[in-house]
């Protein structure tokens, strides 16, 4: 079957390693909190996030990757690794000469 074009997913998957205490703790709140696994993961990370951090991700927030990275290199170049801040010059300068 072909995969339809410009369809997006809801969410990403991640893989993430915890201890089997850790993950029992996590199915108590999701029961006590009636979300998901991962609905408990997602709302302790947004509360703990920095007002910095969550303005600094809306700010260079875009669903394409490519854009997510130019973005985040223009308002923090430091965040980035060696590797991606090469990519992303390569697509500052493919900009350039389009």
């Amino acid at each position: 079957m072909a995969k339809k074009v410009g369809v997006k997913t809801r969410s990403a998957q991640i893989g993430v390693r915890i201890s089997p205490r850790a993950k029992y703790m996590l199915d108590v709140m999701g029961r006590i909190q009636r979300r998901t696994m991962s609905g408990v993961i997602e709302s302790a990370l947004l509360a703990y996030a920095k007002c910095d951090e969550e303005r600094l991700a809306d700010q260079t927030w875009s669903t394409d990757e490519s854009e997510r990275l130019l973005n985040l290199y223009l308002v923090a170049p430091h965040l980035l690794s060696f590797d991606e801040e090469i990519e992303a010059k390569r697509l500052i300068a493919a900009k350039a000469t389009a």
